[in-house]
């Protein structure tokens, strides 16, 4: 608002005690008093932090972008999203360990950084431009910079709006480009000529060594699946063998779980996973899913709520729960027809979700309310919790990680599938019996509250230090006694910061952190027991076939599981408020004060 830019030290902001990323970013929201805004609302802080491991070699070149996310439905809550890329690296390179925004821009704008100077430059000439023009563009202007940009579906306010680095790594969940997008801050720009300052390079280099002579840190090792269209056949073999043109991945990263393909006459990019979200439904055609995923990132749309788009657009069709007129398109999804059939579908669909001009671009959730209940019953059906398309829900503790988040929560707890079944060894090694995955299918609720926190707390970790979430399985890491992924974080955080964290210090601060995001939920959105829950139908009827629950929810049990969860918690189990206790164990006393104040500590 007042085209100004001041620095603060990162010392503030207690980084020995919420590290970096979204650690970081929650103690910077709470102490910017947890604004009651909605989420355009100028007052929202952008706030996007890497953390102490960014920028060394290895699956740590992240940040995380927080905020109060407008994809959350029906309240909007405050939320993050990872992203990778060059970017992090280049901020931690530039001198930087974090980026606050706040307020409105009068005119388009974006944030140029160049080591320790930040400019905010006039943006004008580049609104309305894609995600990939406007990269470009800048680029052009700050040679080797990396830049974060929005397309014009953020421009538009589009509610699942994402923030793009280069062609593939995005800030997918959320919608934080539509917060970019409300204070016309078109992209942010950064370059930076240091490095990453390491205490202990022997340590460092003796972990890095390990890693990759146990196997673990190989090109080509356990994310190769994702360089390869995640849609089946014949589209995955047709792209692999016509058009892959490298492999790669975020900056310093060995694993390069990227593939990149380049198609004529539709544009050249990278995918992983979910990039291949049309693909499932172009009928085969390797046209349309490359055009799908090109003409979706350059518009800066998310592609998971587009693929639980394609799945609720042709259930409300053929259900007659909703037209085609009532969702702004002339013709339905063209299972075939050809590239040409396929692109003409795409452009009327997203460029309308783009444009903001279609019912979608308010997030499925809000669509359905004002499409009717018939909608709404198709959305209960498929949308978890907290307005995001449900992904992954394989047990009863991920369930339950659905239920106490603030958004889909499945990008940082694949730890779920790391061998947590109720007699596997690595379950038994950190002391979380308890738990489904794996062998035959048995929801079970015994000691499944241990899984839960387990996960939450590592989690929170892996997206404050951070690490990637595929490269930090606990199953990749399981070497008893010497190694394990708790030793190895505290071992890498150690050499690299030079302060001695020991595991039991390192897990602390992954437990603060989850109790600092639950005081702010507690205290600027009045969370309590009764919103720690997902959709009903879930209690109904099971969902997503082989990759689901073997039975529904059993309500009694889950409401035991809460009681048990909440008190392993240290939470007050009636209102699922944190106690002052619990608080001040963490070194949170402040926290507990405000709490008090605000009649809201269990």
């Amino acid at each position: 608002t007042a085209n100004t830019v001041t620095e603060k030290a990162t010392a503030d902001y207690k980084p020995e005690k919420y590290l970096g990323g979204v650690g970081h970013n929650a103690k910077i929201f709470w102490e910017l008093g947890n604004p009651p805004v909605e989420a355009f609302h100028e007052d929202n802080p952008l706030i996007i932090s890497v953390g102490p491991l960014t920028g060394t070699s290895g699956p740590f070149g992240r940040a995380v972008i927080s905020g109060i996310a407008p994809q959350s439905y029906p309240k909007e809550l405050f939320a993050f999203s990872g992203f990778g890329g060059k970017f992090p690296t280049e901020l931690k390179f530039a001198g930087y360990d974090a980026i606050v925004v706040r307020g409105k821009a009068s005119r388009p704008v974006y944030l140029s950084i160049n080591d320790a100077t930040a400019e905010i430059k006039d943006a004008t000439a580049f609104w309305g431009m894609d995600t990939f023009a406007t990269q470009t563009a800048i680029m052009t202007e700050n040679p080797g910079a990396s830049v974060l940009s929005i397309g014009p579906a953020g421009e538009n306010l589009c509610r699942f709006s994402i923030a793009l680095n280069e062609s593939a790594s995005a800030a997918g969940q959320g919608g934080f480009g539509a917060v970019m997008g409300s204070k016309k801050l078109k992209a942010i720009s950064v370059k930076g000529s240091g490095g990453q300052k390491v205490a202990n390079p022997e340590n460092l280099l003796k972990l890095i060594t390990d890693r990759k002579t146990a196997g673990e840190w190989l090109t080509g090792g356990a994310q190769a699946w994702g360089r390869n269209p995640l849609c089946g056949e014949p589209i995955a073999s047709e792209m692999r063998n016509k058009y892959l043109k490298r492999v790669g991945g975020c900056h310093g990263c060995t694993y390069q779980c990227m593939g990149f393909y380049s198609m004529p006459g539709i544009g050249t990019g990278g995918q992983m996973c979910v990039e291949a979200w049309y693909g499932w439904f172009s009928g085969g055609s390797s046209e349309g899913y490359w055009d799908g995923n090109i003409m979706s990132q350059k518009l800066g749309i998310n592609n998971y709520e587009l693929l639980g788009v394609m799945v609720i657009l042709g259930s409300l069709l053929s259900s007659g729960a909703a037209s085609l007129r009532d969702l702004g398109l002339t013709s339905g999804p063209p299972y075939s027809g050809g590239a040409a059939a396929h692109h003409r579908f795409l452009d009327e669909l997203l460029g309308g979700i783009a444009s903001g001009k279609s019912i979608l671009a308010q997030g499925v959730g809000r669509a359905s309310k004002q499409l009717g209940q018939p909608a709404v019953n198709l959305y209960n059906s498929m949308w978890a919790a907290n307005g995001y398309y449900q992904h992954h829900i394989e047990c009863v503790g991920s369930a339950l990680h659905w239920a106490t988040e603030s958004r889909d929560p499945w990008n940082s707890c694949h730890d779920y599938q790391s061998g947590f079944g109720p007699n596997a060894s690595i379950a038994a090694h950190f002391g979380v019996p308890g738990g489904d995955w794996g062998g035959t299918k048995k929801n079970v609720y015994t000691n499944t509250e241990k899984q839960t926190a387990w996960v939450q707390n590592h989690a929170s970790l892996k997206n404050s230090l951070p690490i990637c979430d595929y490269a930090s399985s606990p199953s990749t890491y399981y070497h008893p006694p010497s190694m394990d992924i708790q030793i190895f974080e505290s071992q890498m955080l150690s050499a690299v910061t030079g302060v001695n964290y020991d595991v039991t210090r390192l897990w602390e601060a992954g437990e603060r952190i989850w109790n600092l995001r639950r005081a702010i939920a507690v205290s600027r959105e009045s969370r309590q027991r009764t919103d720690d829950e997902i959709s009903s139908t879930w209690f109904q009827q099971l969902i997503g076939g082989s990759e689901s629950l073997s039975a529904p929810l059993n309500r009694m049990d889950w409401d035991a599981l809460k009681d048990r969860y909440y008190n392993l918690r240290g939470w007050n189990s009636t209102n699922g408020w944190p106690t002052r206790q619990k608080l001040e164990s963490l070194g949170m006393p402040q926290v507990a004060d405000k709490l008090e104040q605000a009649g809201r500590l269990g």
